[in-house]
């Protein structure tokens, strides 16, 4: 037997459901099926892969991140040896020789390790609007870049199960408040590219793309509070700094952005607490003086160029230095493959 549990929430599935534990069983992966609540049309399914698999179920569907909880609450007594969780799809839209990949990646590295796909012209919309957004506003966050945050074929350590049970969500959104929750706390993470597989357009997603992405981007925006507010007060401090306190412009925006830097900084490690505490002052210094140069460049030439007083434009070029975030997140993920 592999040394990962394949666990796969499952809602209302059909005959693919069997195809896919029948070549998962045939490549000795322990499987734990957990049955969201689909009804009783459809036990003739689970019946047919009920005595290859461990099986979980209750009678009301609670959402994919309910289902994943369900599961990862009695890994440890079901599979005692297990080192390591993969989560896959039972819809046939994660290969067999992706998912073997993920086991290998998992048995090299003993960390993270999240399938991502590539999102050409042929992805439908439903599945392509959701990520490109939340790609976005997930990256201005956590200052880590990957190209598909949504995808649900990815592995863990068993270590990590605490951290799983404690994040907050039990529909799609869970799966986004898992990604931004690992990432916030500095755990090093891999990503493999796998094939992209929509069958029938997707039709068997039960996504809603507007009621689904609402509620990611909520869990995003409930992650981003503290910087929200340290934002906003970097921009206040800047512009009574500029208009109340005589000081050159290069000293009121060093010290003003030192400052709220190390109020983040704080709050960060408090909300977010970490065994990678050097990773993150790393990238987070990187990042910080980054932006601070560039708020400051930027109100340079304001004055230099157009003789306007810098603090009329401080929103607008504070709001902008964020967006620094999104290349050179994708400039580390390049350099330092975990990041």
């Amino acid at each position: 037997m592999k040394e990962a549990v394949i666990l796969i929430p499952s809602y209302e599935p059909d005959d693919l459901l069997v195809n896919v534990v029948k070549e998962l069983r045939e490549n000795d992966f322990p499987i734990l099926v957990v049955n969201d609540g689909s009804g009783p049309e459809f036990e003739h399914v689970f019946d047919m892969v009920k005595d290859q698999v461990t099986y979980l179920s209750y009678e009301k569907n609670r959402g994919k991140g309910y289902a994943m909880k369900h599961g990862y609450r009695r890994i440890k007594e079901l599979f005692p040896e297990a080192r390591f969780i993969i989560t896959a799809d039972g819809d046939g839209q994660h290969s067999l020789k992706d998912i073997i990949r993920v086991y290998e990646k998992l048995m090299e590295t003993d960390q993270l390790v999240f399938g991502v796909r590539h999102f050409g012209k042929e992805v439908p919309f439903r599945s392509k609007f959701g990520n490109e957004f939340s790609k976005t506003t997930r990256s201005l966050l956590t200052k880590q870049y990957i190209q598909d945050d949504q995808c649900g074929l990815r592995g863990f350590p068993v270590r990590y199960l605490p951290t799983l049970l404690k994040t907050k969500g039990n529909r799609y959104e869970y799966e986004m408040n898992q990604i931004v929750s690992f990432q916030l706390m500095q755990a090093p993470l891999y990503t493999l590219e796998i094939e992209t597989i929509y069958l029938d357009n997707n039709s068997r997603s039960h996504f809603a793309p507007f009621r689904d992405t609402f509620r990611i981007q909520t869990i995003i925006f409930v992650h981003a509070i503290p910087a929200l507010i340290c934002y906003a007060l970097l921009m206040f401090l800047l512009i009574f700094g500029l208009l109340k306190v005589e000081m050159s412009l290069v000293g009121i925006v060093h010290i003003v952005y030192t400052a709220v830097f190390l109020l983040y900084f704080l709050l960060e490690n408090i909300i977010y607490p970490t065994k990678n505490f050097f990773r993150r002052t790393f990238k987070d210094l990187l990042f910080g003086a980054i932006k601070m140069e560039t708020i400051f460049g930027f109100l340079l030439l304001t004055v230099s160029l157009f003789r306007w007083h810098p603090g009329v434009m401080v929103p607008i070029i504070v709001i902008a230095s964020g967006f620094i975030n999104i290349p050179f997140s994708w400039l580390f993920r390049k350099m330092f493959p975990s990041y």
